[in-house]
This record gives structure tokens, sequence and C-alpha cells, in this order.
């Protein structure tokens, strides 16, 4: 039975456990009572599997629900599993303001 741990220390120890195992870049983690949601985008299935595993084994993950998406990256630009997003931060675009690209970038 998985121990009684605060959703932020069982947060902590998702990220940096993806990160230790380089697949922490274009996954989002969200805790609710040990409950791990993942969403995001992963190369491949077998990436997808071991990152789910990799979740489920850590110390207070009550349960894993796996909402990522295998990225190939034939729908996007970049490396497989390195989609390259119009807004890498997540903010929604009327609240950044007018972006001109002309001037500098």
């Amino acid at each position: 039975m998985a121990s009684q741990r605060s959703d932020t220390l069982i947060g902590d120890d998702v990220v940096r456990s993806l990160g230790q195992q380089g697949q922490s870049s274009q996954v989002l983690v969200q805790v609710k009572d040990g409950q791990v949601t993942l969403s995001g985008d992963v190369p491949s299935t077998a990436a997808k599997h071991q990152v789910e595993q990799l979740v489920a084994g850590i110390d207070g993950v009550r349960g894993v629900h796996n909402h990522l998406n295998v990225d190939t990256g034939t729908r996007s630009f970049g490396e497989r599993g390195q989609a390259v997003r119009d807004n890498p931060d997540g903010r929604d675009d009327a609240q950044m303001g007018d972006i001109d690209l002309g001037k500098d970038g």
C-alpha cells in the first residue's frame, strides 16, 4: 500500500525522476490526492509506457492517469517527442499581447 505523502512531495519526486530519465521536457505532471496525471508528448509508445511505470513506482503514488501523446515528429516541427510549440510557456496569446516577429525575430 502506498504511503501517505503530500502531493507536493510526490510531484517533486515525479519531476526529478522524469528529469533523470530525460523524459521531462514535454511532460506535464499534475498530482491530486496521490493520483498523478501525465500529459504532453513523448517520442514513442515504449517511452509512454516507461514513464507510466516509472511514475507508478514512486512512493505515495496511488494511481497514474496517462494522457501522454506519442509524437513521432510527423505532426509537428522538431525531433521526435520535442514538438516546437507556438506558446511554450502555456500562456494564452490574448494575455501576451501582440507579438511582432518582423523586427528581431
